[in-house]
């Protein structure tokens, strides 16, 4: 009707200030509580040392010539996103740009493979058209049991594609399907992706540092 503003009821819309308040302040404080427990299990020396290996294969694949491919789905494909750029671009020093990217970047590929061939198949096809032995997947899944990602896995094996899974405490599916399978010590998702973030941020910051000139 003309004239007429169609509203959506929202439940947020009937919040108290105060209820405001609180809750935005007792959710930050038990995002630190929570990392201040997540900091001291992340120093586990064999957690540690999982991480560090697979680090230095993102290095060596880079060192080598090779492309470092990123997947992951929803806030993972942003994370994916991120990492990719990092090594395109930089992450903390100026640097020639390193090959890598994101199977999740492209909305007109993940839309055609996921309509002609099923969702679970949209990375794989990324894998198989941009994938070459000496390359390296970086795939994540906070569940470990997305099947997109599985089957990315399975399809970078079969083409002799080195891979690193980053995932959640329980792990899923994950364990045995990828060369370097790393678990974060938590199974709340946001305090999982804030530490692939870490992990991930960790591998860009060391190619930086390793691509300066050596006096």
């Amino acid at each position: 009707m003309e004239g007429t503003e169609l509203t959506i009821e929202h439940q947020l819309h009937r919040v108290s200030d105060d209820a405001v308040a609180q809750v935005v302040a007792q959710r930050q404080t038990l995002g630190i509580d929570a990392w201040a427990t997540l900091a001291r299990a992340l120093e586990e020396p064999a957690l540690v040392e999982a991480v560090d290996a697979a680090g230095r294969a993102v290095v060596e694949t880079l060192r080598a010539g090779g492309t470092i491919l990123v997947a992951g789905n929803g806030g993972s494909a942003a994370i994916a996103s991120h990492v990719a750029a990092e090594f395109v671009g930089k992450c903390i020093l100026d640097r020639a740009p390193l090959p890598a990217v994101c199977l999740a970047d492209s909305l007109t590929s993940i839309t055609a493979v996921g309509n002609d061939y099923g969702f679970d198949d949209v990375f794989v096809r990324g894998v198989q058209s941009m994938g070459r032995p000496g390359d390296l997947l970086i795939a994540m899944s906070t569940s470990g049991r997305s099947e997109s990602i599985l089957r990315a896995l399975d399809a970078a094996r079969e083409r002799g594609i080195a891979t690193v899974a980053l995932t959640g405490e329980g792990g899923g599916d994950l364990p045995g399907r990828a060369d370097h399978v790393l678990h974060v010590p938590s199974d709340f998702t946001p305090r999982i992706q804030e530490v692939h973030m870490l992990w991930a941020h960790a591998w860009c910051e060391a190619v930086d540092v390793l691509s300066q000139p050596t006096s």
